[in-house]
């Protein structure tokens, strides 16, 4: 079994395709009435409805982006820093063993961002 999609709303449509584009690679595959369907290069869909904003979710709840080496999450941390991305929890690091840190989407969506040794 393999998980196949998230659907989520976006106030501004258009931010939230550029924000999941600029620092996560998904490219829209097409549009779907008021929203888009976004894929990144392992298949997985972001389904994204121009809609009201999310409900708030209890404070433990995010997406989780794994990435393949501590040096992405260093990379993708720096490019969210640049690109004034709404860091929620700073980077915490500890050399060849893991890397993480969380972000929000444009519409205060949680996400993890990290890598673990194996």
């Amino acid at each position: 079994m393999t998980l196949n999609h998230l659907h989520i709303a976006a106030s501004n449509l258009s931010t939230t395709q550029a924000f999941y584009e600029n620092y996560f690679g998904f490219r829209k595959e097409r549009e779907h009435g008021r929203g888009v369907f976004l894929r990144d290069s392992a298949g997985f869909l972001i389904a994204v409805d121009l809609g009201e904003a999310q409900t708030k979710f209890p404070s433990w709840f995010h997406l989780g982006f794994c990435l393949d080496s501590e040096d992405e999450v260093l990379a993708l941390y720096r490019k969210a820093i640049d690109g004034n991305a709404n860091i929620v929890r700073e980077l915490l690091a500890e050399t060849r063993k893991y890397a993480a840190f969380y972000m929000t989407d444009p519409d205060d969506l949680r996400i993890e961002v990290s890598w673990h040794a194996a």
